[in-house]
C-alpha cells in the first residue's frame, strides 16, 4: 500500500503555545521554536510533510496573519500560494473549513492529512505506516483521526474511544478501527481506567479526510463556517475575506464536527508521538541524569530529584527540590511543580492581571 497521490498534508500552525510560557510568547510561540532538536518544531512538521507527500506543492501551511513572515522565514521553499494567513484565531474549525474549499477548488479528488505544528513525532516510517491506512479509510468517505496506544494514565490528553475494526481491502499497515466516542481530559482515576481498558487511545489532534468528505460535514454540523469559507474564496480581496472570516463559528474541529459525525475512523499510531503540550510533556523528551534530573543548560545538583530545568546559557542550582520546572526565558524566570504544568495558562492570567503582559 501507498500514499494516495491526491494527499496533500495540512500544517496548522496558529496556536499560542500558552502552557509553553515564558519561553512560548504571543510574538514567538512554541511552534517556531528548537524545543526538541535544533530545528524548530515548524520545520521538523515540514520536513515530516515533505517526507509523506513528496512535493512541496502539496503542503499548506495555516497560521494567524502576525505569524506569516516568520512562517515564510522558517519555511523558504513553501509556495506562495500554500500560505493561509488567518485573519484573526477562531480555533481549528474554521482554519481546516478554509482550507477544505481551497483544496476542493484546487483537486476536487483531493485528501487532507492535517498536522498541528508543534508535535514531536520522530519515527517517519511508523508516521507513513499510519498515513497509508489512514488515507485508505478516508477513501471510504470517513473522518480520521489519529489515536496513540497511552504510555500512562495522563490526564491532561483527551481519549477516543475505539470499536470494532474497519473492514478494508487490502489490509491496511496499521490498525483501523469505529469511533464509538470521544472522551474529554479525564480526572486521574477514569484515566487509569481508560489505559486498563485497552479501547481508549490518546486523541492526538491529527486527521486524514477528502476535503469534500469534510466540506460535507461542515455543511451538516457547522453551515455557517461551509458558507464562511465558499466566501472566502469569492472575496476579491483581504477585507473582503477578514469579514467572511468573522462569520466563522470559533470552535474545535473535535467539538464541531468528529464529534457529531457518524463516519467516524481511528488509526492506532504506529510511531511515538508528543505533543510536547506542557513542561512536563518535555521532560519525557529529555535526558536524564542519575537523579531523573532534565536540564538544558548547566546544572549542578544535591539531593535534587526529578527536576526539569530549561536556562540555555545560564548556570543553576539545585539543592533539596524535588519535582520542579526552572525555566529562563528572556526577561522571565518560571519556578513550578512540574505536575501543575497544566495550570500554567492560569497562571499567564495571573501575570497579566499583576501587570506583566509585556511578558506574555
Amino acid at each position: 500500500m501507498t500514499l494516495d497521490p491526491k494527499a496533500y498534508a495540512v500544517i496548522m500552525a496558529g496556536g499560542s503555545g500558552t502552557r509553553f510560557w515564558p519561553l512560548s510568547r504571543q510574538d514567538y510561540p512554541k511552534q517556531f521554536l528548537s524545543i526538541v532538536g535544533d530545528e524548530s518544531m515548524m520545520s521538523q512538521t515540514w520536513r515530516r510533510c515533505l517526507a509523506l507527500v513528496g512535493d512541496p506543492q502539496r503542503v499548506l501551511v495555516v497560521t494567524g496573519a502576525r505569524y506569516a513572515d516568520l512562517t515564510r522565514e522558517q519555511l523558504p521553499d513553501l509556495p506562495a500560494a500554500n500560505l493561509l494567513a488567518e485573519p484573526e484565531a477562531r480555533n481549528t474549525a474554521p482554519c481546516l473549513a478554509w482550507t477544505a474549499a481551497e483544496l476542493q477548488r484546487r483537486d476536487p479528488d483531493s485528501l487532507m492529512l492535517v498536522f498541528p505544528a508543534d508535535h514531536v513525532i520522530e519515527d517517519i516510517d511508523g508516521m507513513r505506516r499510519s498515513a497509508e491506512a489512514a488515507c485508505a479509510a478516508a477513501r471510504t468517505g470517513a473522518l480520521v483521526t489519529f489515536g496513540v496506544p497511552p504510555r500512562y494514565a495522563e490526564t491532561g490528553y483527551g481519549y477516543v474511544e475505539v470499536a470494532a475494526p474497519l473492514d478494508l481491502h487490502p489490509e491496511p499497515p496499521a490498525p483501523v478501527r469505529h469511533v464509538a466516542a470521544f472522551r474529554e481530559k479525564p480526572d486521574a482515576e477514569t484515566a487509569q481506567q481508560y489505559v486498563e481498558a485497552g479501547t481508549f487511545l490518546w486523541n492526538s489532534g491529527m486527521f486524514v479526510w477528502e476535503s469534500r468528505a469534510l466540506l460535507a460535514a461542515m455543511e451538516e454540523h457547522l453551515p455557517a463556517a461551509a458558507r464562511a469559507a465558499e466566501a472566502m474564496l469569492a472575496a476579491a480581496d483581504e477585507a473582503g475575506r477578514s469579514a467572511a472570516y468573522a462569520e466563522m463559528p470559533a470552535t474545535s474541529i473535535d467539538y464541531g464536527i468528529m464529534e457529531q459525525a457518524q463516519r467516524v475512523a481511528c488509526v492506532e499510531a504506529q510511531f511515538d508521538w508528543s505533543d510536547v503540550g506542557s513542561w512536563e510533556a518535555l521532560a519525557e523528551l529529555l535526558p536524564a541524569d542519575d537523579d531523573g534530573n532534565f536540564a538544558r543548560g548547566e546544572v549542578a545538583a544535591l539531593d535534587a530529584r526529578g527536576n526539569l530545568v530549561h536556562a540555555p546559557g545560564e548556570k543553576v542550582a539545585l539543592l533539596g527540590v524535588e519535582g520542579l520546572a526552572v525555566v529562563r526565558a528572556g526577561d522571565v524566570l518560571l519556578v513550578a511543580r512540574l505536575d501543575r504544568s497544566q495550570d500554567i495558562k492560569e497562571l499567564r492570567e495571573r501575570v497579566a492581571a499583576a501587570g506583566m503582559k509585556d511578558t506574555l
